[in-house]
């Protein structure tokens, strides 16, 4: 139960970080697919999802899930549960005691 409550965290702030950056690209014109990172768990520290825009160079420390891309056509309502199908064999949880 716990971790289901982590793993949907995790994959909600993903989520609202995408939407947000995809409604600034929209603004500006730019049709651009966004990709999704992660940064591995650390033994002290949960990990984290990332979407960046195509052109964007590669998050630091953060690295690919898949290389297909979120499509602009994908309607904000769906930006979970399109991370979350992708996210979900990462190691997303501390793994430390």
């Amino acid at each position: 139960m716990e971790y289901e409550k982590t793993y949907s965290a995790i994959v909600a702030d993903c989520s609202e970080q995408g939407k947000s950056l995809s409604r600034k690209i929209c603004n500006d014109g730019i049709s651009e697919a966004l990709y999704l990172y992660v940064k591995p768990a650390t033994e002290t520290e949960n990990g984290r999802l990332f979407l960046a825009r195509d052109s964007a160079p590669n998050p630091y420390g953060y690295k690919l899930v898949t290389g297909e891309g979120l499509r602009a056509n994908v309607p904000y309502e769906q930006y979970y549960s399109w991370i979350a199908d992708r996210a979900k064999r990462e190691p997303l949880f501390a793994y430390g005691e």
